[in-house]
């Protein structure tokens, strides 16, 4: 063995033996607010998961998560990536001015399997259905995308959702309402992939002008600093800025329950604090919410929906005394059942594009 190689040598051995002792000395974190994930956590030893494998999986994933200064090394890897012409390579991509862009969703199986759930649900059903469908912000804002990336086919996939429902559920065109709006506010975060509360505006006026509705226009906007969203978390990119985050707050005697709890208020101001401020709406994701507005004039509406919804709800609470809100991805009971149950005046429909291009929890339905 020449010299080259032992100091090659030499230096592997070193590298080992210190994030060794680093790995077994520094504190472990339970969650990544970065990822906005839950890290691995330490596998029991037992003579059953080292010989069915179990425990060399685990293990691989704990030391993963929290392998020294594992941080850096993610966010150097990504801007590797970035600054050698693979931008997107992790699945978002860096635009002009702190955008970070989705790549876009592809119409497929799913696409038509969760569009015939709909259809099939508002005709079933028998109540009046109204759909909003939002675009992504790279189809929106394709002005701030990278120079190379993927076409972003939104209102052709649009469009045939469209003609697939018309004769069942009313639909509402919402990339008409953005494009005419894109002058006057930020329509969707740069750092996450889900609308502003101006976006949400936008959405909730659309749904007023086919309803036939007075939209309530008078809030108080509170602005916050410090807010990364999904698509930061997803990209890696971990030295982008983060950006401000809008709560647009009105008087209400409007209460939501949640897993048999009520709160007297619309909005969770602890998220507030957190990198991730979206939740700061109606709680984040849960299967089944029910607002509750005694001052409201309008019935009973069942809204089906993802986290879109989250903040285009508070606005709709100012018209409608009870609004049932389903989300199918963690909603295990029969909704046909829940119809029954309840005397919905009308079914809204609110989704994220890619909801129904990716997910498959929509076309169960029915079931």
């Amino acid at each position: 063995m020449n010299l080259h190689d032992k100091i090659l040598n030499l230096v592997f051995c070193i590298f080992i033996f210190t994030f060794g002792i680093l790995f077994a000395a520094m504190p472990k974190e339970i969650f990544s607010e970065n990822e906005k994930r839950e890290l691995a956590k330490a596998p029991s030893f037992s003579v059953e998961t080292v010989l069915n494998g179990k425990f060399e999986s685990s293990f691989e994933s704990y030391l993963n998560d929290h392998f020294p200064f594992r941080r850096n090394f993610t966010a150097l890897n990504s801007y590797y990536l970035l600054y050698t012409g693979r931008n997107g390579e992790n699945g978002i991509y860096k635009g002009k001015d702190g955008y970070l862009f989705t790549k876009p969703s592809k119409s497929g199986n799913a696409l038509q399997e969760n569009t015939a759930a709909l259809k099939s649900f508002a005709v079933d059903t028998k109540i009046m259905s109204t759909m909003i469908l939002i675009p992504s912000s790279g189809f929106i804002m394709s002005d701030k995308l990278p120079a190379i990336h993927e076409e972003y086919n939104d209102d052709k996939i649009l469009s045939s959702i469209n003609k697939e429902t018309e004769s069942e559920i009313r639909w509402v065109d919402i990339i008409s309402k953005y494009r005419s709006s894109k002058d006057s506010g930020q329509i969707y975060f740069k750092t996450d992939h889900h609308y502003t509360a101006y976006g949400a505006f936008l959405a909730y006026e659309a749904f007023c002008e086919e309803h036939g509705l007075t939209p309530y226009k008078d809030y108080t906007i509170e602005k916050y600093s410090g807010f990364y969203g999904t698509s930061y978390s997803k990209s890696a990119l971990w030295n982008e800025s983060g950006e401000d985050f809008e709560v647009w707050r009105y008087p209400s005697n409007a209460s939501v329950e949640i897993d048999g709890t009520t709160y007297n208020s619309l909005w969770f101001d602890e998220y507030l604090n957190k990198l991730d401020k979206y939740p700061v709406f109606l709680n984040g994701n849960h299967p089944f919410e029910r607002i509750t507005n005694p001052d409201a004039e309008g019935g009973k509406i069942l809204i089906l929906k993802d986290s879109y919804a989250h903040a285009l709800v508070p606005f709709l609470a100012h018209h409608y005394k009870t609004i049932d809100m389903v989300d199918l991805r963690y909603y295990f009971n029969s909704v046909v059942d829940l119809v029954k149950e309840n005397n919905y005046g009308e079914i809204f429909m609110i989704y994220g594009l890619s909801s129904l291009c990716d997910s498959n929890d929509i076309s169960i339905l029915g079931a």
